[in-house]
């Protein structure tokens, strides 16, 4: 065997290193983002928030579902923030407005109450869509 056909001590020491490397490379590049599974859980409760029926189920179950929101929205936030910076501060406008509506309400008519919660779940609806959108390039 000719000194060039083999492999000397030196490029088997680097050898692991390079591994190191390019699977490192490999990995980081085909990997989603830490947010992808915040923005599906926000999106579930949101879900959920549009479809409480309050006439049956009262405040206290849309209270509940805008807490699970309200918490799955900031982790969310907490992990996306300054990937998303307009979008999240859109949705949590939306979800402060909705807690001042559900806390307004009490103590209110149902038809009352009605009107001022109805167009604030559709907003909290609206900026979550107008996120997960955004969201849905990084998280395919």
């Amino acid at each position: 065997m000719r000194p060039a056909d083999r492999l000397g001590t030196r490029t088997w020491v680097l050898l692991p290193a390079v591994v190191l490397v390019l699977s490192g490379l490999a990995a980081g590049c085909s990997s989603t983002p830490a947010y992808c599974t915040d923005a599906t859980n926000l999106k579930t409760s949101v879900s959920n928030l549009s479809n409480v029926d309050v006439a049956k189920n009262g405040l206290s179950s849309l209270q509940t579902a805008l807490n699970s929101v309200q918490t799955n929205a900031s982790k969310f936030v907490t992990d996306a923030k300054s990937a998303f910076p307009s979008q999240t501060a859109a949705l949590n406008t939306s979800l402060t407005a909705l807690a001042t509506t559900i806390k307004s309400a009490k103590g209110q008519s149902a038809a009352t109450a009605a009107t001022a919660i109805v167009p604030a779940v559709a907003q909290v609806k609206s900026s979550a869509d107008t996120l997960q959108s955004a969201v849905s390039n990084n998280c395919s």
